[in-house]
């Protein structure tokens, strides 16, 4: 199991795909679509750098698939804690 060198900026944006993936559902999708397509591919992309390397392993799209995980529970704790607070919205009582 291999798991590639990346550089941050690729984490903090899993986690941001998987965050927004919470209002707006298509995201969460494309984004699983483009990771599982990298894995089938063999190859990692790394659009900042303009550059696309061979080899990729099931560990490190997990890592990522993980890392869009990890935003979209967080997505999920900041909806619910912005509906609770907004008055009239959700309310059961």
């Amino acid at each position: 199991m291999t798991v590639y060198y990346r550089p941050s900026v690729y984490a903090v944006s899993h986690v941001f795909f998987g965050f927004i993936a919470v209002w707006i559902p298509m995201i969460g999708f494309l984004s699983l679509m483009y990771q599982l397509g990298q894995y089938f591919y063999n190859v990692r992309v790394f659009p900042l750098e303009r550059r696309i390397e061979k080899g990729n392993s099931l560990a490190h799209t997990a890592i990522k698939i993980g890392e869009m995980a990890v935003g979209f529970v967080l997505g999920l704790v900041v909806k619910s804690f912005w509906l609770v607070d907004q008055p009239g919205k959700n309310c059961t009582h």
